[in-house]
Formats: C-alpha cells, sequence, structure tokens
C-alpha cells in the first residue's frame, strides 16, 4: 500500500466539485465524504457526465425513460446530502471518450463553480475492473483541472462568456487502487446508505446487494489505516 498521506478528515475546501461518470458514482465513492464536507460549510457540486441510460432493469423500454428516471434518482440522492446542486452532460451512456469536446465542458464547468478540489475516478486503476466510461472521464476531467482551467489560452471562447481562469489546488480521485487518502465516515456512513438507497433502480445491480457492497468497501478501506468505515482516495497536488 501507499504510505498514507492523511487519514481522518477530508482536506478543507470552501467549494469542490464532484465529477462522476454516471448517476450514483458519487454516492458509491465518496458520499461520506461529501457529507463530511457539507456538514462543516464546504460548498458541494456535482457534474455527472452521463445519465446512466444503460444501466437500466431489464423491463424499462427506451434509453430516454431510464435516464430520465436516473437523473431523479441522482437529483434525490444529492439534495439527502446537501449537495448544492447537479449539471448533468447527457454523453451516451458507455460512449465516453477523453475528447476535447469534454475537455471543455469539464473546463467550463470548473471555471462556473470554482472549486479548490476536483474529485473524480482514477483513470490509471488497474487491479480490478473499472467502467471505461470511468477511465474516460478520470482522464478528462484531471486535464480540465490542469493545466485547462487555469490558462486563459485554453478554449478563449469561455472567457468571453465570462467564465474566468480558476485554480484548483488538489483532485482526488476515487476508485483509485494506490490511495493515499482516507477520510473516516463511521459518523455519516448512515447518510451515506441513505443517500445511495435514492438509486432505487440500482439497488439490485450488486451480488449480495449494494448496501452489503458498500459497507464490505469501506471497512476494507478503513482496516488498512485503522479506521472502523472509510472512503479512500488518491490526492493529487495541482498548485
Amino acid at each position: 500500500m501507499t504510505t498514507p498521506r492523511s487519514i481522518g478528515e477530508p482536506p478543507t475546501a470552501e467549494r469542490v466539485l464532484i465529477i462522476g461518470a454516471h448517476p450514483d458514482d458519487p454516492e458509491f465513492f465518496c458520499a461520506g465524504t461529501v457529507a463530511r464536507w457539507v456538514t462543516t460549510g464546504t460548498s458541494v457540486h456535482y457534474v455527472i457526465v452521463t445519465s446512466g441510460d444503460k444501466g437500466a432493469p431489464g423491463d424499462w423500454d427506451t434509453h430516454e425513460f431510464s435516464a430520465e428516471v436516473r437523473e431523479a434518482e441522482q437529483l434525490a440522492a444529492a439534495r439527502e446530502l446537501g449537495v448544492q446542486g447537479v449539471t448533468f452532460l447527457r454523453l451516451p451512456d458507455g460512449e465516453v471518450f477523453d475528447s476535447l469536446a469534454l475537455r471543455a465542458q469539464l473546463t467550463a464547468e470548473i471555471r462556473r463553480f470554482r472549486p479548490d478540489i476536483v474529485v473524480t475516478h482514477d483513470p490509471l486503476t488497474r487491479l480490478y475492473r473499472q467502467h471505461p466510461d470511468h477511465r474516460a472521464v478520470g482522464a478528462a476531467a484531471l486535464a480540465a483541472a490542469f493545466p485547462a482551467s487555469r490558462l486563459a489560452t485554453f478554449f478563449p471562447e469561455q472567457r468571453a462568456a465570462g467564465l474566468q481562469p480558476h485554480v484548483v489546488r488538489i483532485a482526488l480521485l476515487f476508485g483509485s487502487d494506490r490511495p493515499d487518502t482516507f477520510v473516516d465516515i463511521a459518523p455519516v456512513f448512515e447518510r451515506k446508505l441513505a443517500a445511495l438507497r435514492c438509486h432505487t433502480s440500482q439497488l439490485g445491480a450488486f451480488p449480495g446487494g449494494m448496501e452489503t457492497r458498500v459497507r464490505t468497501r469501506a471497512r476494507e478501506a478503513g482496516a488498512s489505516v485503522g479506521l472502523e468505515l472509510a472512503e479512500a482516495f488518491l490526492w493529487v497536488d495541482l498548485e
């Protein structure tokens, strides 16, 4: 395991932007950390790149219906946690690439919300399975956070539209197989579960149930650093 850099408290921030590939990614990977930030007055906003239209039960007939359901579930989960707002980019589920167009969209969202910290997928995870959308979103989000969002020469049309360059201090990468930052989520674990339960359509998507999977993952992350329940991240300095 990588030598831990931070154990216990989440890093301090006034504003945090969570960039996820699908509805439920923020809740699955970092809802406990979000709950802790919100409790201390940090403003948190979500950007969800797809609407999860392919992650649908077999009796759903259309992509449009499943996207509508999953967006509604994501909004409910965000409200449960006290998240400030959710932006849906509505790219096709399962068809996301680290493209210049996606980097531009994410750069615009960073410049609009102006976060201290961006939280997203680790695009380089190799030791366990990872959805290709996760890899693409993580890579595009990191490229947007550094160097694109801070340099006016990237996407200059955004400055003309009133979006000024912005420096992100830190990226925290979830789903990493080399985490070094562990947030104690034992005090807020029930809030994480409550947010996950808002994703009703996905509760049966994991063997043994989503709550069992999440609790096991939190115990494993915590056990590695002496915590009961934790969420794990890879810390990336961007300043």
